[in-house]
Formats: C-alpha cells, sequence, structure tokens
C-alpha cells in the first residue's frame, strides 16, 4: 500500500481500496498503521465532486533517509535521498582501501559525512544499500566472487559492515542495481525484459525478467566475467579469479592493447575510445 502511494500521490482510502482489492476496513487499518509510524501524512481534501467531502493521503518523504552505496575497487561513491527518491547530497572519493577493515571504514566515513553535508543527523537514515562487484549469498550471509575488492569476500565482512553503519543494510551486486535504476528511471521503463551490459573496470549484466530482476539460482545469472574465452582453460582456478571475459574487455584488457598497439601513454580505457 506504502508503494501504491507513493506511485499514485495524494489518494483517499476509497480510491485506494478501489485500485488495490482490498477492503475499505483493511485500508483504514493499513493506513493508521501507516499514519502511526509517520510513513504517510494528510495531504488535503477531494474537491470539486458531488457529496461530502473525503481525507487525502500521501507519502511522508522524510519519515526517514535512505543512502546508497557504491563499492569499487577504484571509486567509492555515495547518495542520499528522502523516501520518495530526490536525491539530496552526493559525494565520490577514491578507495584508499588495502584491506576490507580499511574499506569498511572509509565507506563509513564516506556515508556520515554525506549526511551531515545534507544536515541530516545519522540516526535518521533508516535504510543503507551497499552495492559493489560480487554476489552477495543471503544463506551464508556474505559476499562471494568479488576479488577486485581487497577481502571483500568471505565471512565476516557483511557483518562488519552493518556494525559499523548501524542501519538496516542491504548487499547487492552493482549491476543487478544498475539495471534496477534502468528499469525505474531510464530506457527500462515500462520494458518486461531486458538486459543492462556494464563494461567498465569490471564486465557483468543485469538481468530483468518479466519485471523482475533476474538473480538465478545462486545469484550469479549476471557473472559473465567468468565466462571462457578462446584458449583459456575453464577448470583454470585462476580464471575464477580474474575471469577471461573481464581481462580481455575491461578496462585493464582494453588498456594492454592499446599499449600493444603502440598507442602513447598516459593510458586510460577513457583515453583510449575518447
Amino acid at each position: 500500500m506504502l508503494s501504491f502511494i507513493r506511485q499514485t500521490g495524494p489518494v483517499s482510502r476509497a480510491q485506494i481500496a478501489r485500485d488495490s482489492g482490498l477492503s475499505k476496513p483493511t485500508v483504514s487499518q493499513a493506513l493508521t498503521s501507516l499514519e502511526g509510524a509517520r510513513l504517510v501524512r494528510e495531504a488535503g481534501r477531494t474537491s470539486g465532486g458531488k457529496g461530502p467531502t473525503a481525507q487525502l493521503y500521501e507519502l511522508n518523504p522524510h519519515a526517514g533517509w535512505v543512502v546508497g552505496l557504491d563499492v569499487g575497487r577504484d571509486r567509492v561513491r555515495a547518495a542520499i535521498a528522502d523516501l520518495s527518491g530526490e536525491v539530496v547530497g552526493r559525494r565520490d572519493e577514491r578507495s584508499k582501501a588495502r584491506s576490507a577493515r580499511s574499506l569498511i571504514a572509509q565507506i563509513g566515513e564516506l556515508a556520515r559525512a554525506l549526511a551531515a553535508d545534507a544536515g541530516i543527523h545519522w540516526r535518521q537514515v533508516t535504510f543503507t544499500t551497499v552495492g559493489s562487484a560480487g554476489v552477495f549469498e543471503p544463506e551464508r550471509d556474505e559476499m562471494q566472487l568479488a576479488y577486485n575488492l581487497p577481502g571483500w569476500s568471505g565471512h565476516g565482512v557483511v557483518d562488519a559492515v552493518r556494525a559499523e553503519l548501524g542501519t538496516n543494510v542491504a548487499f547487492e551486486n552493482d549491476v543487478n542495481l544498475a539495471a534496477v535504476g534502468e528499469q525505474q528511471y531510464g530506457l527500462g521503463r515500462d520494458v518486461a525484459n531486458f538486459v543492462y551490459l556494464h563494461i567498465g573496470t569490471g564486465v557483468g549484466v543485469g538481468l530483468v525478467l518479466n519485471g523482475e530482476l533476474y538473480r538465478g539460482s545462486r545469484g550469479a545469472a549476471g557473472e559473465i566475467a567468468y565466462l571462457p574465452l578462446a584458449a583459456s582453460d575453464p577448470h583454470d582456478p585462476g580464471n575464477l579469479r580474474r575471469g577471461a571475459l573481464e581481462e580481455a574487455v575491461g578496462a585493464a584488457g582494453v588498456v594492454a592493447v592499446a599499449r600493444q598497439l603502440g598507442i602513447a601513454p598516459p593510458l586510460s580505457a577513457r583515453r583510449v575510445f575518447t
């Protein structure tokens, strides 16, 4: 119901019941709970029609704040938004991490500084989403296949991030999150099935099938970096760390080919294509 109110705007109890298929008593009970949690608020009354006016309700965007963290090998980025999705602050800095501990400390400092810049107390942040390379395994509560980030794969990292941030925290693959963003705000709107291809420092895809993010049975459906390429041995343990496709077409691979072709330094993937 909260999602419906957020998307629709000021609505009456009768409209919610009519459009959602819920009974009016159920709608009234849910609205009472949402008001009690300050997630919705009164927004005037209906006008222009016959009969008595009805109370309207809308999302209370400042009932809480959410933070998004993009944890990459070279950069760490953060954004803070209200519950309507309006971004009120961003920060972007070079990653200084050489270990999981230092990386976790950096993202904690970055997130708190971002909130302070926006005039928001950190205790007002109700949810944080952390996007990074790799696959989050909820059964084991840990990240896997995040070899580009020092110490990010394995036991204890997820708990340490939660302890550092002190909020509700969700973990997701960064390309999956990019696909969700494209679905909500980009060319993926009103498209039921699409593939979002990311080529940068790493390589991966985000799959949206029947309007839903598709992760696969183990969460690794988009991990195309590990596809075997040419003469590479798919059974070579080294390929699990490097990813044959990523090694060939990721940023480092592009620079390596440019160097072989004699392109003068300084070299970067961006410079090769501009």
